[in-house]
């Protein structure tokens, strides 16, 4: 169980490498790569530990209007840093 939840922070921080956007965007640009109860909890938690961040349609506009999600700085090197060791190990 460890293992799944370890692939699923992984799998929800490379969603958000094509960049911001509400949690139901982010999951429609793949929604096959996990389900989408397992991406809004995974979401809040990646949140919650300072790796996500939302910010408001009056900082960054949404076609929606509604708040958005995107990596933030110490997220996006977190990410980018597992693809590598992820590429050399694979």
């Amino acid at each position: 169980m460890r293992k799944k939840s370890k692939q699923s922070k992984w799998i929800v921080m490379e969603m958000f490498l094509a960049g911001p956007g509400t949690r139901k965007e982010v999951w429609q640009r793949n929604p096959e790569a996990i389900q989408w109860e397992t991406f809004k909890r995974v979401s809040a938690a990646l949140r919650s530990n300072g790796l996500l961040e939302t910010f408001g349609p009056q900082q960054i506009p949404s076609q929606s209007g509604q708040t958005q999600v995107r990596l933030t700085l110490e997220g996006r090197r977190a990410v980018e840093g597992w693809r590598v060791i992820n590429k050399q190990h694979g």
